[in-house]
Order: structure tokens, then sequence, then C-alpha cells
């Protein structure tokens, strides 16, 4: 027959068990998320580097330029 120690020691191991596998799924999911991030980082620096390296050399659009064209009235 079952005591009531044994059954709130079972629940008790149970509880923490739970408790130890949620913190190692929530370092997994954090740290793979780092990674995505960082990746992001690089991808965006890479990106920022070019758009600057292009806008040096003047080789972007010009949408605020001043032009003599009148709109029809």
């Amino acid at each position: 027959m079952l005591n009531l120690n044994s059954v709130i020691g079972a629940g008790t191991l149970a509880f923490l068990a739970w408790i130890g596998v949620s913190i190692v799924d929530l370092k997994t999911e954090t740290a793979v998320i780092g990674v995505k991030v960082d990746q992001n980082h690089t991808m965006l620096v890479e990106l920022w580097d070019y758009y600057l390296q292009e806008r040096v050399n003047d080789n972007i659009a010009q949408v605020n330029i001043k032009t003599d064209l009148q709109a029809g009235g």
C-alpha cells in the first residue's frame, strides 16, 4: 500500500524533473535565437557596407534633386 509520504515525494521529484527539462529547453531555444541574431547582424552589416559604398560611388538614384519641371495646370 502506498503511503502519503511516497506519493508526495514522487510528485515533488516529478515536478523538479519537469522544471529541469523546461530550463534545458529554454537554454536551447535561447542559444538558437542567439545564433540567428548573429547571422542577421552579419548580413545587415554587409548590406549596410554595400549601400554606403554605392552611395560614395554615387551609383544610386537621386530622389531629392530639384528640377525645373512645372506641373501642368
